[in-house]
Order: C-alpha cells, then structure tokens, then sequence
C-alpha cells in the first residue's frame, strides 16, 4: 500500500463502506479504525495529517472489505459492548444487540425494592452471555444460570462470564428438554423441585418466512439462535408451561421478543397460568419485552 495519511486512511474505508450500502458507514469506519489502527475520533483530529502505519492500514483495509460484503462488523472486531460490559463474539454465536438491555432492565426493576435476599435467576438460551452478565453485576447478591445448548456458542460463553461475571454458574443443555429440570430437583424428595425466583430468556423468536428472507448481515449469525418454529412462536410455548414447574409462586418470566409477538406471547403466558402480563416497548415504540409473574398454586 502507498503512504497514506491517517485521515485519508479513515476517509477511504468511510468510502468503501458507504458505497456498499452499509447503513452507518462513519461509525463503524471509527470502529474499525480505533480498534485496528488505536486513533479514536478525538485523536484522529490530532493524527488526520500523519502517514498511517503499513501494515496496520493494510489490515483495517481488509476489515472493511469483509463487513462490505455483509459479515457482521461485531464478528469482524471479536467482541461488542452490552450493558457497560464488553462480550467476545464471533461465528456461532448471537450478537448482543441494544434492544436486548431492555430485558435486563425490565428483571433489574423486578427486583427493586423487594425483600430477597439471594434471588435465583435462570437465563435460558444464554448464548454469548450477556444477559447471564449483566444480571450478575447489576444484582450482585442474586444467583444466576445459564443455559445454553449449543457446541459452538459454549466457548464464549464460557469466556464472556470468566471476564465478567465468574460466579454465573453454566450448564449445557436444551431448554427444550424436561430432563434439564433435574438440575432443580430437591434431593431426597419425592420429585419435588427447588423454586427459583426469575426466569429471563431471549430465545429463537424468527418465523419461516423471516429466517427465508434474512438480512445479508444476519445470515452470518447461527440460525439456530433465531429459528423459532413455522410462526417464531415454538419456544415461548415450551418455557412458558415446562419451566413454570421450578418458578416460585410470584416469580418473574420475562421474555424478549419480534416486534409483531408481544400479544402472541401475553396469550401464552396469559393461559399458561402467569399474571400481571406487561408489554415493554423498546426504543423505537415497538414490543421488545414480554413479562408475567407465575400465579400462586
């Protein structure tokens, strides 16, 4: 590569970004220039006129040729923020998205004010971890889990909660299998259950003829995280009536859900015997969050 300037540098990858209809090409060109060439927006002020280093503009070039033909700009980094925290990603793995804070938010408020001393929070289909996370450093006190099933999401997971929250405790397994339940049973009982207090889960919500029609970007992302059934609706049904059996009377289900889902879902949590339904909207005034409370026995 000839010598190029830093600015010049910037402005180029800003160039190749947007002729490639990537939607905000500045921000992630800054993203991919802090991360490759260490120059931030303020100092890129400072440095625009200095010749860019070699090899390091030689790389960040081919950064921006990759995410030009759709591979996710997270994937393309190695990790992304959520929640103040920072999370490995990469192939097989979801990439935690803004929207998905409104679901810790929503467990966080839950827990606000009430007299529990250690509440037990399950995360199911816990993916890369970020909720599994976010819930441990927000609520110190609580006991939290993840669940997650698949092979390839297991290493960041497993990673992501070693640099941020140690004491989350994983298990491996499908939430759609009653046998994980035994993971709750009361030694010595007559099959009697532990009852935890929190059930949070942001799982495979895509119907047939999105995932048939994915965005170029997020066909990258395993679809195995997105792929809800025929109508997107598969997982709520199981969770919401399988797992019921080891929430407290008064324990919070909460949901992330489409944006076209939140009634769908209140009717399931309605007739699975939960109450005080909500609909949370995210921040662009659609149903992010669906939420219920388990009904006493």
């Amino acid at each position: 590569m000839t010598q190029i300037t830093n600015g010049e540098l910037f402005e180029n990858i800003k160039g190749m970004l947007c002729n490639s209809g990537t939607d905000t090409p500045e921000f992630e060109a800054y993203c991919i220039f802090e991360d490759i060439m260490g120059i931030d927006r303020t100092s890129l002020m400072l440095k625009g006129t200095e010749i860019a280093d070699a090899e390091r503009a030689e790389k960040a070039v081919s950064l921006a040729k990759r995410r030009c033909t759709g591979e996710p700009l997270q994937y393309l980094l190695g990790e992304w923020e959520f929640y103040g925290l920072r999370f490995k990603v990469g192939k097989g793995v979801l990439i935690p998205r803004p929207d998905t804070e409104i679901l810790v938010d929503t467990v966080i408020e839950f827990f606000r004010g009430r007299n529990v001393k250690e509440p037990e929070i399950l995360d199911l289909c816990s993916g890369s971890g970020c909720i599994a996370a976010a819930l441990k450093n927000n609520i110190p006190f609580a006991k939290v889990t993840a669940l997650e099933y698949s092979t390839e999401a297991m290493p960041y997971l497993v990673e992501n909660l070693r640099r941020n929250s140690p004491d989350v405790k994983i298990l491996k397994g499908d939430v759609m299998d009653g046998r994980m339940l035994d993971n709750y049973r009361i030694e010595d009982s007559e099959g009697d259950y532990r009852r935890i207090d929190c059930i949070v889960s942001n799982p495979p919500y895509l119907t047939a003829e999105e995932m048939s029609s994915l965005q170029k970007e997020v066909s990258f992302e395993p679809a195995a995280a997105l792929d809800g059934g025929a109508d997107g609706l598969k997982f709520y049904r199981v969770i919401a009536v399988l797992w019921k059996e080891i929430l407290c009377d008064g324990g919070l289900l909460a949901f992330e859900t489409g944006w076209e889902q939140g009634a769908a879902v209140s009717d399931i949590l309605n007739r699975s015997g939960y109450e005080n339904i909500r609909i949370i909207k995210d921040y662009g005034g659609r149903d992010r969050v669906v939420c219920g409370t388990r009904c006493a026995d």
